[in-house]
C-alpha cells in the first residue's frame, strides 16, 4: 500500500467515524425528544386529572334521603343569591338564573328571583346566575349541583338449617 492510498484510507475512516458520531448524536436527541414528549403527555394528563378533581370538589353534592319508597327518588334543591349587593346601595339589582346543563327542571318561583328552588332526581345540574344593576354592570357565577340518588343498603339474608 502506498502513502497516497494510506492517507485516503485514513480520511475515509475519519469520515465514517465522524458520521457515526453524528448518527449517535442524532439518536440521543431523538431519545430526549421522546422522553420530553412522554413527560409532557404525562404532565398534561396529570393537569387534566387535577382539574377534574378540582371541578369535582366545587360541585355541591345533595343526597336524596332514604325514605323507604323507591318511587320518591327526588329532592328539592334551593339556590340563593339573596345576600348579593351593590356597593352603591341604591341601585336596583336584577337576577337571572339560567340552567346550562342537566335534565331540564322548573325553577320556582321564577328565574329572575334571587332565591330559586327546583325538584331534581339523580344527576348533575349546572346553573349560571347573572346579577346586574341598572347601569349595565354585570357579574356572573356558575353553580354545579350533583344530586346523588337515594342510598339503599343490600338486605341481609340469613338462612338457617336445622334437623330434629
Amino acid at each position: 500500500m502506498n502513502n497516497r492510498t494510506a492517507v485516503l484510507f485514513l480520511i475515509l475512516c475519519m469520515v465514517v467515524l465522524l458520521g457515526l458520531l453524528e448518527l449517535e448524536k442524532m439518536w440521543q436527541q431523538d431519545q430526549q425528544i421522546k422522553k420530553d414528549t412522554r413527560l409532557t403527555e404525562r404532565s398534561i394528563a396529570q393537569e387534566a386529572q387535577r382539574k377534574a378533581e378540582e371541578l369535582e370538589t366545587k360541585k355541591f353534592k345533595v343526597q336524596i334521603k332514604h325514605d323507604g319508597r323507591p318511587e320518591t327518588n327526588t329532592v328539592t334543591v334551593n339556590l340563593d343569591a339573596g345576600l348579593s349587593y351593590d356597593p352603591n346601595k341604591i341601585d336596583k339589582l336584577n337576577y337571572k338564573w339560567t340552567q346550562t346543563s342537566g335534565k331540564t327542571v322548573f325553577l320556582e318561583p321564577h328565574s329572575t328571583s334571587p332565591k330559586i328552588s327546583f325538584i331534581a332526581g339523580p344527576g348533575e345540574y349546572t346553573f349560571e346566575i347573572e346579577l346586574s344593576d341598572g347601569y349595565g354592570s354585570t357579574v356572573k357565577d356558575v353553580r354545579i349541583i350533583k344530586v346523588i340518588g337515594e342510598p339503599n343498603d343490600i338486605p341481609v339474608l340469613e338462612t338457617r338449617v336445622s334437623s330434629e
